[in-house]
Protein backbone atom coordinates (compact mmCIF):
# COMPACT_ATOMS: atom_id res chain seq x y z
CA UNK A 1 0.00 0.00 0.00
CA UNK A 2 2.61 2.60 0.28
CA UNK A 3 3.83 2.25 -2.43
CA UNK A 4 0.12 3.19 -4.03
CA UNK A 5 0.47 6.36 -1.60
CA UNK A 6 3.46 7.25 -3.49
CA UNK A 7 2.26 6.63 -6.26
CA UNK A 8 -1.34 8.79 -6.36
CA UNK A 9 1.31 11.95 -4.88
CA UNK A 10 2.98 11.62 -7.98
CA UNK A 11 -0.40 11.52 -10.26
CA UNK A 12 -1.87 13.95 -8.16
CA UNK A 13 1.49 16.52 -8.45
CA UNK A 14 1.36 15.73 -12.55
CA UNK A 15 -2.54 15.88 -12.61
CA UNK A 16 -1.61 19.76 -11.60
CA UNK A 17 1.03 20.64 -13.70
CA UNK A 18 0.68 18.62 -17.01
CA UNK A 19 -1.96 17.45 -19.76
CA UNK A 20 -3.71 14.43 -19.41
CA UNK A 21 -2.01 12.63 -22.23
CA UNK A 22 1.59 13.71 -20.66
CA UNK A 23 0.27 12.16 -17.34
CA UNK A 24 -0.68 9.02 -18.94
CA UNK A 25 2.57 8.87 -20.79
CA UNK A 26 4.66 9.26 -17.89
CA UNK A 27 2.50 6.45 -15.45
CA UNK A 28 2.57 4.07 -19.10
CA UNK A 29 -1.18 4.55 -18.94
CA UNK A 30 -2.53 4.36 -22.90
CA UNK A 31 -5.29 6.59 -23.56
CA UNK A 32 -8.16 6.81 -26.15
CA UNK A 33 -9.45 10.38 -26.04
CA UNK A 34 -10.66 11.04 -29.60
CA UNK A 35 -12.24 7.51 -30.32
CA UNK A 36 -15.78 7.17 -31.23
CA UNK A 37 -16.30 3.74 -30.16
CA UNK A 38 -18.61 2.97 -27.62
CA UNK A 39 -17.22 1.59 -24.15
CA UNK A 40 -16.59 -2.14 -24.10
CA UNK A 41 -19.33 -4.11 -23.29
CA UNK A 42 -17.47 -7.10 -21.84
CA UNK A 43 -15.69 -6.86 -18.24
CA UNK A 44 -12.43 -7.35 -18.37
CA UNK A 45 -10.73 -10.68 -16.26
CA UNK A 46 -7.90 -9.55 -14.66
CA UNK A 47 -4.77 -11.61 -13.64
CA UNK A 48 -5.26 -13.28 -10.14
CA UNK A 49 -1.47 -12.12 -9.08
CA UNK A 50 -3.14 -8.14 -9.98
CA UNK A 51 -6.16 -8.14 -7.18
CA UNK A 52 -3.65 -6.95 -4.09
CA UNK A 53 -2.72 -3.67 -6.43
CA UNK A 54 -6.17 -3.25 -7.46
CA UNK A 55 -7.62 -3.63 -3.99
CA UNK A 56 -4.96 -1.94 -2.39
CA UNK A 57 -5.38 0.89 -5.25
CA UNK A 58 -8.97 1.87 -4.64
CA UNK A 59 -8.15 1.82 -0.86
CA UNK A 60 -5.61 4.32 -1.35
CA UNK A 61 -7.78 6.40 -3.63
CA UNK A 62 -10.97 6.32 -0.94
CA UNK A 63 -8.88 8.28 1.53
CA UNK A 64 -7.06 10.69 -1.08
CA UNK A 65 -6.90 14.47 0.63
CA UNK A 66 -8.15 15.70 -2.40
CA UNK A 67 -10.95 13.30 -3.77
CA UNK A 68 -11.72 9.84 -4.26
CA UNK A 69 -12.20 10.64 -8.40
CA UNK A 70 -12.63 8.01 -11.11
CA UNK A 71 -9.63 9.78 -12.90
CA UNK A 72 -6.92 9.12 -10.50
CA UNK A 73 -8.45 5.77 -9.42
CA UNK A 74 -8.25 4.99 -13.07
CA UNK A 75 -4.69 6.45 -13.20
CA UNK A 76 -2.98 4.67 -10.16
CA UNK A 77 -4.76 1.08 -10.79
CA UNK A 78 -3.47 1.86 -14.88
CA UNK A 79 -0.15 2.43 -13.37
CA UNK A 80 -0.10 -0.32 -11.14
CA UNK A 81 -1.45 -3.08 -14.25
CA UNK A 82 0.76 -0.93 -17.18
CA UNK A 83 1.78 -4.56 -17.98
CA UNK A 84 -1.48 -5.01 -19.05
CA UNK A 85 -1.71 -2.43 -21.25
CA UNK A 86 -4.52 -0.41 -20.04
CA UNK A 87 -6.59 2.64 -21.85
CA UNK A 88 -7.89 5.33 -20.26
CA UNK A 89 -11.18 6.47 -21.20
CA UNK A 90 -13.48 9.17 -20.18
CA UNK A 91 -17.31 9.34 -20.97
CA UNK A 92 -20.14 12.11 -20.76
CA UNK A 93 -24.03 11.56 -20.34
CA UNK A 94 -26.71 14.06 -19.33
CA UNK A 95 -29.25 12.88 -16.60
CA UNK A 96 -32.12 15.35 -15.69
CA UNK A 97 -30.17 18.05 -16.90
CA UNK A 98 -27.47 17.43 -15.35
CA UNK A 99 -23.72 17.22 -16.82
CA UNK A 100 -21.64 13.88 -15.89
CA UNK A 101 -18.19 12.87 -16.33
CA UNK A 102 -17.01 9.53 -16.05
CA UNK A 103 -12.89 7.30 -16.61
CA UNK A 104 -12.88 3.75 -16.91
CA UNK A 105 -10.20 1.85 -17.95
CA UNK A 106 -9.79 -0.88 -21.06
CA UNK A 107 -7.33 -3.67 -21.33
CA UNK A 108 -7.77 -5.74 -23.87
CA UNK A 109 -10.48 -4.03 -25.32
CA UNK A 110 -12.54 -4.89 -22.27
CA UNK A 111 -13.66 -2.65 -19.80
CA UNK A 112 -12.47 -2.69 -16.05
CA UNK A 113 -16.25 -0.76 -15.13
CA UNK A 114 -19.22 -2.03 -15.77
CA UNK A 115 -20.72 1.35 -15.43
CA UNK A 116 -18.85 2.76 -18.82
CA UNK A 117 -21.47 1.76 -20.93
CA UNK A 118 -23.78 4.41 -19.21
CA UNK A 119 -21.42 6.99 -20.89
CA UNK A 120 -20.99 8.48 -24.18
CA UNK A 121 -17.05 8.48 -25.00
CA UNK A 122 -15.53 12.10 -25.54
CA UNK A 123 -15.08 11.11 -29.57
CA UNK A 124 -18.68 10.15 -29.75
CA UNK A 125 -19.79 13.60 -27.74
CA UNK A 126 -18.31 15.65 -29.90
CA UNK A 127 -19.20 14.91 -32.91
Amino acid sequence: MPRAVVTLARIERSLRSEDLPSTCRRLGVGWDLDSAAPPASQRAVLPRRTRPAVVASRLVAACWPAGDTCLRRCLLIGHRLRELGPVLRIGVRREDGAFFAHSWLEIGGRSLDPGASAFATLGAAGR
